[in-house]
């Protein structure tokens, strides 16, 4: 049996402390999230600490390794994950409940991390909200469990070193590979994780644990060499690449703490015990502290205030003591597996009542109709999201001969609804969209993760549009439509390839040129404008969800019927707005205006006739999109301010 040692659980708290702060969004620590490295790097480390030994004192037992790995981990997890899911169904919506039982299997199944990887993207924006997201680590760290009693069996004694360094720079060459290729895949899965893993197995190998000593001319401890190192990494980091050099930074740091104990981080000053504390609670702290905060952005829909933020933070800390000393205490005296699993037996039948609510709060008529609602506008279907030059579809156009043409990004896909609910005597109509990609022939959206030739490709699908309205006269009308507001936050690239930061006079002059080659073609165009919105700062399709089915929601800039200030709109949308403005004058085209579909008085809404309006921050959902097309008779006005 290993004692604990006080430095590591100083870098335990370390690693926890990086995690919350990052998390929390408090300052300091841009790379916060390098502490689950960290922790990576300490598994690997302890793990392979007891299986080397005693696979050297000939007294491994695989049954027994792996009952303390269950008593260890399961009985904390297993307690967070029932109060989560006691607590998810009437918190979440029916498409995060959806995503929920999914993350829920795999956390039980540990594979939490494969499940997370096809839903989405560590980084992504919706990931926020994902209540389990955090135990894609613990999933990685239990696969490595399983694998690594195998690894250092098969190598034996002579060979151990060898294969654990051949592995992990394998690992680590395949996660190189990986992160341009496949990002979120290198990101969430094993074989490009161990290798962190595995730089904590290497401190574990005898020869090093007792052969290695500083240089005799450096008196020097070594926390003065890793301590800088793993904070400026934590603090500002070095690459926007993760995992690359800021991961290898911290796990080289972490190594070199384990390896070259530090006085520093062994003293019994009131500070150490404080780290050490936390430490000894960081793994139920991990557990507890992210379904505190996702669960919390659900109903602020805002975002979380900084006041609310940190008293989440402070009740984290109770609650992983909680964890810590009524659960994960006890179940370390549980020395069978029959009685650890008699013992969470006591977990598992609230497990299986709570599951059974879950289940019957998807199955329900209304939750299920809200999903349905919800669900991405790709206009005639998702094949009209075209990736390669425009050429027609029977798939993205009505029956029957097309007099009108949708040209524009997602916010044109969303318009087709309202065409087809609206369409006077039966005219025809031909979606060519493409996500992202403003109907501009000189100019588009560049972001630093896009492929370096996307920009080129909008633009060139902006052409091939133009050429095959050349060959189809019967298509009469064109309708312009976009966002907009994505080339005035994002990085823009101009038909050279060159980076260009465009004003609204800019766009409306590009735009302007479109107009001109249609006419040349002897095409009636008209513009539609995005629908009022609040930006990225509220989610207005799943505002009315909540509000509609009597979900706990608290939102400072929607009321009680999630409508909100035309003004606080046109405010957010100030460029844009101008944008439609300047179009009228410098391209000589008219704007219908969408606000005059669900705004009045000053408010829009957002919930119309029990009928969603939008789907998300601002496309229309199809129910919406019908009832702005009837309302608005669009068609007809197509038809009307076409020219």
């Amino acid at each position: 049996m290993h004692s604990l040692r006080t430095d590591v659980q100083v870098l335990r708290a370390v690693a926890v402390l990086s995690v919350l702060i990052f998390h929390f969004d408090l300052p300091g620590l841009d790379k916060g999230f390098l502490g689950v490295d960290i922790f990576f790097v300490i598994s690997g480390f302890l793990m392979s600490r007891v299986i080397i030994d005693s696979l050297d004192q000939a007294r491994f037992s695989a049954s027994t390794f792996y009952l303390r790995r269950a008593r260890r981990l399961l009985p904390a997890a297993w307690a967070t994950l029932l109060a989560t899911t006691v607590a998810a169904p009437w918190i979440l919506g029916p498409a995060a409940l959806k995503d929920y039982a999914a993350q829920l299997g795999g956390a039980m199944s540990f594979s939490a991390n494969i499940v997370l990887w096809l839903q989405s993207g560590y980084f992504d924006s919706s990931a926020d909200l994902k209540p389990l997201l955090h135990t894609w680590s613990l999933a990685l760290e239990e696969q490595y469990y399983f694998v690594l009693p195998v690894v250092l069996i098969w190598a034996g004694q002579r060979w151990r070193g060898r294969a654990l360094l051949t592995l992990t720079l394998m690992s680590a060459g395949l996660c190189l590979w990986m992160n341009d290729r496949a990002p979120s895949a290198s990101f969430y899965l094993l074989p490009s994780r161990a290798w962190e893993l595995m730089m904590g197995s290497l401190c574990a190998l005898p020869a090093l644990r007792q052969g290695l000593r500083p240089w005799p001319w450096l008196r020097v401890d070594s926390a003065w060499l890793a301590i800088p190192l793993m904070a400026a990494s934590l603090i500002w980091g070095w690459d926007d690449v993760h995992p690359r050099t800021d991961a290898l930074l911290v796990c080289l740091a972490t190594a070199v703490l384990i390896l070259w104990p530090s006085s520093v981080l062994n003293q019994s000053n009131r500070p150490m015990r404080t780290m050490v504390w936390i430490g000894d609670v960081s793994y139920s702290l991990y557990l507890v502290h992210w379904p505190v905060l996702a669960l919390a952005r659900h109903v602020w829909l805002d975002g979380l205030p900084a006041q609310v933020s940190l008293a989440l933070l402070g009740l984290t800390f109770p609650l992983a003591w909680l964890s810590h000393r009524y659960v994960e205490q006890p179940f370390r005296k549980v020395d069978t597996w029959h009685g650890l699993g008699r013992q969470l037996l006591w977990l598992g039948i609230p497990m299986a009542m709570a599951c059974a609510v879950l289940i019957w709060r998807m199955e329900q008529p209304a939750g299920q109709q809200w999903s349905q609602a919800l669900q991405p506008n790709f206009g005639f279907g998702p094949s009209c999201e075209y990736e390669t030059a425009f050429a027609p579809k029977a798939a993205c156009q009505t029956h029957g001969p097309a007099r009108t043409l949708v040209w524009g990004d997602s916010y044109a896909m969303h318009l087709i609804a309202g065409f087809q609910a609206s369409s006077p005597n039966n005219q025809g109509v031909i979606q060519a969209t493409r996500s992202v990609c403003a109907p501009l022939l000189d100019m588009a959206r560049l972001m630093p993760d896009d492929p370096a030739d996307r920009a080129r490709r909008c633009m060139a699908f902006n052409e091939s549009v133009l050429q095959w309205l050349a060959h189809t006269p019967q298509v009469e009308y064109v309708v312009l439509s976009s966002r907009w507001q994505y080339l005035f936050d994002d990085p823009v690239v101009n038909a050279q390839g060159q980076a260009i930061t465009p004003d609204t006079k800019t766009i409306a002059q590009s735009l302007a040129r479109t107009v001109d080659r249609l006419r040349a073609l002897h095409k009636k165009v008209v513009l539609i404008s995005p629908p009022p919105s609040l930006g990225t700062d509220v989610d207005l399709g799943v505002c009315a969800e909540r509000r509609a089915l009597g979900l706990l929601t608290v939102s400072q800039q929607v009321d009680a019927h999630c409508d909100f200030s035309l003004a606080a709109s046109r405010q957010r949308q100030h460029d844009v707005s101008t944008l439609m403005s300047d179009l009228v004058t410098i391209a000589h085209i008219d704007v219908i205006d969408l606000a005059n579909f669900n705004c009045a008085q000053g408010m829009c809404h957002s919930l119309m006739h029990g009928t969603p309006v939008y789907r998300d921050i601002g496309h229309l959902s199809r129910q919406g999109a019908a009832l702005m097309g009837q309302q608005l008779n669009l068609g007809q006005q197509v038809l009307q301010h076409a020219r």
